[in-house]
Formats: C-alpha cells, sequence, structure tokens
C-alpha cells in the first residue's frame, strides 16, 4: 500500500465525516466542470455545424453575426469561403471553411479527452464517498452494539 494513503478503518467518526464532506465537495467541483466542459462542446458542435451551413450564403448575403450567447449584429458575408474563427481567449484568425471545421474537430476531441479524465476521477471519488459511507454504518453500529 502507498504510504501515503490512508486506513479509513483507523480513522474516527469525526475525521470521517470531515473526509466525507471533502470528497462531496470534490465531487460537485468535478460535476460544475463536467458541465462547463459539456457546454463547451455543444457550442463547438454549433460552431462546426454553422460552418457547413454558412457555404450556402453567397458573398454579400446579410445575416446575424452571434457577438454574446444572447447578443447579434447584422454582418454582410465578404466571403463564403473564409472564416473568422477564435484561437484563444480574443485571439482570431481567417481560415478557410475546412480548415475551421479541423480546428473545431480537434477542439472537440481536446474537450472529450478532459470529460473523461474529470469522469474518471468522479466515478473513483464516488467510490470512495460510497465506502466511506458504509464504513461510517459499521462504526455506528458497532458503537451501538457496545451500548
Amino acid at each position: 500500500a502507498n504510504k501515503n494513503e490512508i486506513d479509513p478503518l483507523k480513522l474516527t467518526l469525526e475525521q470521517l465525516n470531515s473526509l466525507k464532506t471533502q470528497h462531496e465537495d470534490e465531487i460537485n467541483e468535478l460535476n460544475k466542470q463536467l458541465e462547463s466542459l459539456y457546454n463547451a462542446k455543444n457550442r463547438f458542435i454549433n460552431a462546426r455545424n454553422i460552418l457547413d451551413d454558412i457555404s450556402k450564403y453567397n458573398e454579400g448575403d446579410t445575416l446575424l453575426v452571434p457577438l454574446t450567447s444572447s447578443l447579434y449584429v447584422p454582418g454582410t458575408i465578404l466571403n463564403p469561403s473564409k472564416v473568422m474563427v477564435e484561437l484563444g481567449t480574443g485571439y482570431y484568425c481567417e481560415k478557410d471553411i475546412p480548415s475551421g471545421k479541423d480546428l473545431i474537430d480537434r477542439k472537440v476531441t481536446l474537450v472529450n479527452t478532459s470529460i473523461e479524465s474529470i469522469e474518471g476521477v468522479g466515478n473513483q471519488k464516488q467510490k470512495n464517498l460510497e465506502t466511506i459511507g458504509q464504513i461510517m454504518q459499521y462504526k455506528i453500529s458497532m458503537i451501538q452494539a457496545n451500548k
């Protein structure tokens, strides 16, 4: 066994309860991170679908351009084969449609990898939480049996 590992059977009920609360907080934080990642993934998928649709437009056509999720401004298509893509927070560049799709696909792959990693950690934390609960129940039943 790893020397940094704690044997939960040797902990007091108070220590177990503290460990339980810590795990619950960590699971809640992981769930918030997952929600954020799923939202990002959905935005990327939506952006990729828009790239499929944009090829139907012609030069000079007007459309609404999203500045935020709730604010749209009118825009004019200058070149239907080129798009502005966000590389990172506040950094944009012009790309052709296939390159834009490729960038989005890479971002979706990266988000999926993060989702899988966080889900793995979350599942382990959930198993640990269940084990802590079982040990607490065992210790409580032993205390009651000794009364």
